[in-house]
């Protein structure tokens, strides 16, 4: 599984390989599912399990659906690389899963394009409909606040305030940051995370 700016930067490269108009859409897609992780009563099976089939077939679908299918695709392939590599037989890979999503980040950040478009779509985002029970309230916060961690490219403070918004993460932040600080000094670790953007949409 991924984090938000690698999520973004997923979905800009398959959007450049795939043109599509009102690619902003599927891009909103994209980074939805997670949104789990603030609004109540939402499971991660409600987001993530959303479609019978997980695969690259958007055939009939609007964009905003076709980008959260894509995000799940993504979750998958992610995980797919980093076995390739033996990402979790290194040494000093064992910290909070958020840790090793957050440093994918710190790396993909630069990778992000158009960014304050970006931020700025998010500040103000579309009317957002699903068939989950998720107020439009909730859906806004959720992009208003990856609007603001998209301003800058992530460091402890970002981090730290990113995770504090949600509540799954709560008495686990010092954990996760320190995970973050020990996965970065680890070369091989950063080298096997640099890959994956290059490499998810390769056959």
């Amino acid at each position: 599984m991924a984090s938000q700016i690698s999520h973004v930067v997923y979905a800009q490269k398959y959007l450049e390989k795939n043109p599509r108009k009102g690619g902003e859409f599927f891009i909103l897609g994209s980074i939805f599912p997670d949104i789990r992780r603030i609004a109540d009563g939402i499971e991660r099976k409600d987001t993530h399990l959303r479609f019978s089939k997980t695969d690259l077939d958007f055939s009939g679908m609007e964009l905003f659906d076709a980008g959260w299918k894509f995000h799940l695709w993504c979750d998958m392939r992610r995980e797919e690389i980093l076995n390739k590599y033996g990402f979790y037989s290194l040494r000093g890979t064992d910290i909070p899963e958020p840790g090793v999503k957050l440093l994918g980040d710190e790396i993909d950040y630069g990778r992000m394009k158009n960014r304050e478009k970006l931020v700025s779509f998010l500040n103000n985002p579309p009317i957002v409909k699903t068939t989950l029970d998720i107020s439009q309230e909730t859906i806004e916060r959720w992009y208003a606040m990856l609007a603001k961690y998209f301003e800058k490219k992530p460091n402890e403070k970002t981090m730290r305030a990113f995770l504090t918004k949600q509540k799954a993460f709560h008495g686990k932040i010092d954990e996760i940051i320190d995970g973050v600080k020990k996965l970065r000094e680890n070369q091989k670790a950063v080298e096997i995370l640099s890959k994956i953007s290059a490499e998810i949409l390769e056959n």
